[in-house]
């Protein structure tokens, strides 16, 4: 379970790492998990919860897991993930 939060981090944080603003966690998780219900690869559902729960303002923490440096938020968000649908990842 370590391995898919840690792989999970890695993959949502890379494209949010030089933009300011942050995921609503729930959001992320609810359209990701629907995505990959409707068939989605992981890569497609990943880019779709970002694209719908990404918002401009807000400025959460950095934090350093297993020396990948991400946001709290990413980490909100994997988690409610891995909570709602660990099927999927």
């Amino acid at each position: 379970m370590k391995n898919i939060f840690f792989g999970a981090v890695a993959l949502i944080a890379l494209p949010l790492s030089v933009q300011a603003g942050e995921l609503l966690p729930n959001l992320y998780a609810r359209t990701f998990c629907e995505s990959r219900a409707m068939g989605m690869t992981i890569e497609q559902a990943r880019r779709q919860a970002v694209s719908e729960s990404y918002i401009s303002s807000g400025n959460p923490m950095t934090v350093t897991i297993n020396g990948t440096e991400t946001t709290t938020d990413v980490v909100a968000a994997v988690r409610t993930t891995i909570k709602r649908c660990p099927q999927y990842l």
